[in-house]
């Protein structure tokens, strides 16, 4: 019976995202203007500072319903952590109304360092802890939810 329970609950969760695909990459909270996180960009660092991601490529199996796509609006940094391979901040999805998919905590991937190795990915592994209030408060970034084609 737990069985049966727990791929029902499954199955309802792949449903509820909509029709299948293979063409997109993922889905995510894509910025229009990023030069206010560009500034936390170290020297000799590739900048990122792109999107949000909502749903990863090893949750891509199906779109998003049309009415998650149609938001577009502004979202709240809160925080920002670093260490010596990348740099994230931390952002408030309280009036996204979608629903989030991936590891860690909502969060904007800001820079990676070639030099010791980081990547984008490496973001995920921040916990809360690790965020620090930004010096002048919380930074407002808009943009709308897209699906990101292979």
């Amino acid at each position: 019976m737990k069985l049966i329970l727990e791929n029902w609950k499954k199955y309802l969760k792949e449903i509820s995202l909509g029709e299948p695909t293979k063409s997109i990459e993922y889905t995510a909270f894509v910025l229009e203007d990023n030069s206010e996180l560009l500034k936390y960009v170290p020297e000799g660092w590739k900048a990122f500072a792109h999107h949000m991601t909502l749903l990863p490529p090893t949750e891509m199996k199906r779109r998003l319903p049309s009415r998650w796509l149609d938001y577009d609006g502004c979202l709240n940094v809160t925080g920002i952590a670093r260490n010596d391979q990348v740099i994230a901040v931390r952002v408030d999805t309280s009036d996204l109304p979608i629903p989030m998919k991936i590891p860690g905590l909502p969060h904007i991937t800001i820079a990676t360092n070639p030099e010791t190795g980081g990547k984008a990915p490496m973001s995920n592994d921040f916990v809360e802890e690790d965020f620090e209030p930004l010096e002048n408060g919380p930074i407002k970034v808009c943009g709308k939810v897209e699906e990101v084609l292979r």
